[in-house]
């Protein structure tokens, strides 16, 4: 029997149905997530943690993001059953995307003044606007010792960071080459064209939207009011319409993101809402007279009984 080695298209088409498979394995953040309880209204006491992040407390920022990346890189493991009843249409609504990324740009606007716009507006969406309210929230928190504003701009904080630190490693992972301003190049929307790496290959997912999906989620949960909500989550949806509106990213780059960042939104809320459980990952370097290692420490704790049964881990 002669065996005929796969060529170049065929592993290119290969690797990129890995890719997708790797999403929606890494996707299900919702194990933690979409358990998430609903915010505390102003005013309620929120969870007294005995060391919280904060100018002062530095080495408490990096402890906490570190321990919030590793959860979320293990969070396949957790994947439970009932998550495919939205992990199958989620999956669905990404391949469908995919299918027609290419004649979704196609139809988009190559004007360059109109592609700045939506480019610049993005950055405003994405980026600014949700900074600024973070820093608004901690600092007004600060200034009028309401503590659970102040929290609520940590967390609005810590969640961008994390969604920001986890699609960036996903981005280099992908490779995916992004749409040009003036049309679609012939490498554009694709996986490791070549078998190399390519200087616009960090397409998929984007950044912007899970940015400010991670934002709205927090600020959604916590301050649940319609006011809040469509204030924020109006913010990323046109977010993630300005990305492809300004040809930065094809359609299922701004899906991807905006599931990503939501649910590492919802992850942070969730583990720390007060009287809620929390599995814990520390890993620690260790120094020894012949070497280095790593230390890996899983531990799970509880603040109360009664959310014990329902805490979703």
């Amino acid at each position: 029997m002669n065996f005929t080695p796969p060529s170049k298209p065929y592993r290119r088409r290969t690797c990129a149905r890995l890719e997708r498979f790797a999403l929606i394995c890494l996707i299900p953040l919702s194990s933690f997530a979409q358990d998430a309880p609903s915010g505390t209204p102003a005013g309620a006491t929120p969870a007294e943690p005995s060391r919280q992040c904060g100018p002062r407390a530095l080495g408490q920022c990096a402890e906490d993001l570190a321990k919030d990346q590793a959860h979320i890189f293990t969070s396949p493991l957790r994947v439970r059953r009932k998550d495919l009843k939205w992990l199958v249409p989620f999956a669905a609504a990404t391949a469908t995307a995919f299918a027609f990324d290419t004649k979704a740009l196609d139809v988009v606007s190559t004007n360059t003044a109109r592609v700045d716009a939506y480019r610049s507006a993005s950055n405003f969406t994405g980026i600014y606007a949700p900074l600024a309210g973070i820093g608004a929230s901690w600092l007004t928190g600060v200034i009028k010792h309401d503590d659970y504003l102040r929290e609520t701009g940590y967390l609005a904080g810590e969640a961008m960071i994390d969604t920001t630190l986890f699609v960036t490693m996903f981005k280099y992972a992908a490779n995916r080459v992004r749409p040009q301003p003036t049309g679609l190049s012939g490498t554009s929307g694709k996986f490791w064209p070549d078998d190399k790496s390519y200087p616009g290959g960090d397409s998929f997912p984007s950044g912007h939207s899970a940015a400010a999906f991670a934002f709205a989620h927090v600020m959604a949960s916590r301050y649940p009011g319609w006011k809040t909500k469509l204030a924020v989550y109006g913010l990323a949806a046109a977010t993630a319409f300005e990305r492809v509106a300004g040809r930065e990213h094809f359609p299922s780059d701004v899906l991807a993101g905006g599931a990503i960042g939501y649910l590492i939104g919802g992850y942070v809320v969730h583990a720390h809402q007060a009287g809620s459980s929390r599995n814990q990952i520390m890993v620690s370097p260790m120094v020894g007279g012949n070497g280095l290692g790593v230390s890996v420490v899983f531990s799970r704790s509880n603040r109360t009984e009664a959310n014990e049964a329902g805490s979703g881990y």
